[in-house]
């Protein structure tokens, strides 16, 4: 774990400790939050004046290291963390206000206060407490008497530092949802809350199967990046929640989760249910998904692909779904396909279409070069796929009306998406929607057909196979875009760069065509390289850096997943 690449956080909480630009910072993770996470820099003193410190750190507990002693972190509960010193230094929190209305309160009895940072940056507030030692506000403000919302140089910071001759400090930082919090007048114990965070953590790491030893700290890392990304039910999200990301990504996206509900089902089925159940609560009347929701956001800008069916099913050889959980999967599902069916298909001629590169999950993938609306084989494959796990399904639960209809869908698309996608090469690639003009590129997308590989003959799997052999391959993985394509780019996300995502459905569409050896180097070479490189956002196809946000959950995911099929 390392502190400039991955949060410190705990298992509920919509707080991290983040350090980035030589500043350590302690985070909102609240959806609201996304477009500025700095709430209040964290500093450690010495006789009143800041001095440098280096961050020692481990799954459940940060120290600053200075020369003059250290300074101990460690959450006491999700909404609390707590900061604690023997060696006489002092802690300030500088909550760097950004408007000229934007200031901190000192509350309660002379001898007692406590504080209230009212970071209006990223609209969050938190109450600021100690129990055993002096503390002070220290402000300097420009504010506008006009009213005006303008911007000012204002400066805020909260000192807490030790009392007489006492040389403990000890403080606590508790995130406030709403409006108002007053202290607990609890007796904290820093060696008891260490203590409990390192079970609480090590609980949770104990449901995964066990790896082998060369393997033992990277499954920890993951372990770690999922369970600090979860966030407790709070507004939109009725749920505990994993988060895309606590660097860069606070919410859900929709087809996000879906890897995380596959790494968690047979070790956490409770919390892989959950993973799912969060984005179908917002499923609208019409069947659609949101493209993200957090605690207090909602995206509609965009949708994902409708991957859930085939998460669904994978999920279901790891784990026992309920009667009451199927009738629900069946309900959730067809309204979904129903969605593709009476509104992605605006042309009426049978194939649902993509509006915009985000709504296929590979945003920015050279079949949406032209940015314009295109038919996707990939789309067409996952419905496909949806219409038979429906069938399956309506069959289980003794639906046969329901049984009938999704046959004839089923068939009636399938017939139209061999026809109309398939090449000369019989290789699939993707149409302008408008003219069915074939849209040059050699991107992945289309490649991921492969997951109806039931539905297709002989050929075109040989050929989707041989090519992704040929021109996608590399010791580190699965690339997204051919490595001899000119529109190849080394970090150029979805237009080469090796993803998680990418890397488990093409595993499982190869391994269900009967290519168990190409999946399992596509799987192997994918934790060969999260080993070295961690769990970035994508990878560089060439090299295996890793590239963009640098703790990502479903990366994390991936390599949990794939470490539990491959045995490690």
């Amino acid at each position: 774990m390392n502190i400039n690449s991955v949060p410190f956080s705990y298992y509920g909480s919509y707080m991290s400790i983040f350090k980035h630009d030589d500043k350590l910072w302690l985070q909102s993770l609240h959806g609201k939050s996304k477009g500025n996470m700095d709430s209040i820099e964290i500093l450690v003193t010495h006789n009143g004046s800041p001095v440098p410190f280096k961050v020692v750190e481990n799954y459940t507990l940060l120290e600053l290291v200075s020369n003059f002693g250290k300074v101990r972190i460690c959450f006491n509960t999700a909404q609390k963390i707590v900061f604690y010193s023997t060696d006489g230094l002092g802690i300030r929190f500088a909550s760097h206000p950004k408007f000229n209305f934007e200031y901190n309160f000192q509350l309660g009895k002379k001898e007692s206060p406590y504080y209230i940072v009212n970071s209006y940056k990223n609209l969050t507030k938190y109450l600021v407490y100690t129990t055993n030692c002096s503390s002070h506000l220290s402000q300097s403000l420009t504010v506008d008497a006009t009213g005006s919302n303008k911007t000012a140089n204002n400066s805020s910071f909260i000192d807490v530092f030790p009392q007489g001759d006492n040389l403990s400090t000890i403080a606590v930082v508790q995130d406030i949802p709403t409006n108002m919090q007053k202290p607990d007048n609890e007796e904290l114990d820093f060696s008891l809350i260490e203590k409990i965070a390192k079970q609480n953590f090590h609980s949770f790491a104990q449901q995964f199967p066990l790896v082998q030893s060369s393997y033992k700290n990277v499954q920890l890392d993951a372990i770690y990046t999922l369970w600090s990304a979860t966030v407790f039910p709070e507004g939109n999200l009725k749920f505990a929640s994993i988060y895309a990301s606590n660097n860069k990504f606070p919410g859900v996206w929709s087809w996000d989760h879906c890897f995380m509900a596959l790494a968690l089902a047979g070790s956490d089925n409770q919390l892989a249910w959950d993973q799912m159940k969060v984005i179908f609560q917002h499923q609208d009347k019409l069947g659609q998904l949101p493209g993200s929701v957090s605690d207090s956001t909602i995206r509609w800008n965009f949708s994902k692909p409708p991957i859930h069916a085939y998460i669904f099913a994978k999920m279901a050889q790891k784990m026992a779904f309920t009667d009451t959980q199927l009738f629900e999967i069946h309900y959730w599902i067809s309204k979904q396909v129903n969605f593709y069916l009476n509104y992605k298909d605006s042309n009426e001629d049978g194939i649902c279409e993509y509006d915009h590169g985000n709504d296929s999950g590979q945003d920015n993938s050279t079949v949406f070069a032209q940015n314009t609306v295109i038919d996707s084989p990939d789309l067409s494959a996952y419905l496909i796929f949806a219409m038979n796990y429906l069938f399956k399904l309506s069959k289980q639960l003794n639906l046969p009306e329901q049984m009938e209809y999704w046959s004839k869908k089923k068939a009636i698309l399938t017939a139209k998406f061999k026809s109309y996608f398939f090449d000369e090469r019989n290789l699939p690639c993707a149409r302008e929607m408008f003219t069915g003009k074939k849209i040059e590129s050699h991107g992945l997308l289309p490649l991921v057909s492969l997951v109806v590989s039931k539905e297709l003959n002989h050929q075109q799997i040989d050929a989707i196979t041989k090519d992704i052999k040929k021109h996608f391959i590399t010791k580190f993985g699965i690339a997204t875009e051919a490595l001899d394509s000119p529109l190849y780019q080394d970090d150029a996300y979805w237009r080469g760069p090796i993803w998680g995502p990418s890397s488990v459905i093409m595993y499982e569409a190869l391994k269900d065509a009967g290519e168990i050896e190409l999946a399992q180097q596509i799987a192997h070479g994918f934790c060969k390289t999260v080993k070295t490189y961690g769990f970035a956002e994508n990878f560089d196809a060439k090299t295996g850096v890793g590239l963009r946000d640098k703790s990502f959950s479903w990366t994390a995911s991936a390599f949990l997943y794939f470490a539990n099929e491959l045995h490690l």
